[in-house]
């Protein structure tokens, strides 16, 4: 399947930049209603992607944690720490200098993801 309309495919998968703004949770709810969830980066091909499309904007990705535990994916799947996220939020989002945690109010752009086949 192709990536139709706005959703930009690359390699394995298709991506979604928001022009809109909303919290983390708001944001991982939109994902999910378009069949996707806010942004998995499995790869440092994807990573660089990403930051290079997201620029100097902050973007939520898909990586929360609760207090006292591992970051997780929104699948649930824990994270095995592959890049670094600055900052002790709860909540991660990316821009071209990398990945962020803040505590998930403020409302910023974000990335659905989705495999493209």
């Amino acid at each position: 399947m192709e990536c139709s309309g706005e959703w930009i495919g690359v390699r394995e998968k298709c991506f979604y930049f928001s022009d809109d703004t909303r919290n983390w949770t708001a944001s991982k709810r939109v994902c999910s209603s378009q069949g996707s969830e806010l942004a998995h980066i499995d790869t440092q091909e994807d990573m660089e992607f990403l930051k290079k499309h997201t620029g100097t904007k902050m973007h939520w990705i898909g990586l929360s944690r609760k207090p006292g535990e591992s970051w997780k994916w929104t699948n649930g799947t824990t994270f095995n720490a592959w890049f670094e996220i600055t900052g002790d939020g709860s909540f991660a989002f990316l821009n071209a200098d990398g990945v962020y945690s803040s505590r998930g109010f403020v409302d910023i752009k974000w990335i659905c993801s989705k495999p493209r086949f």
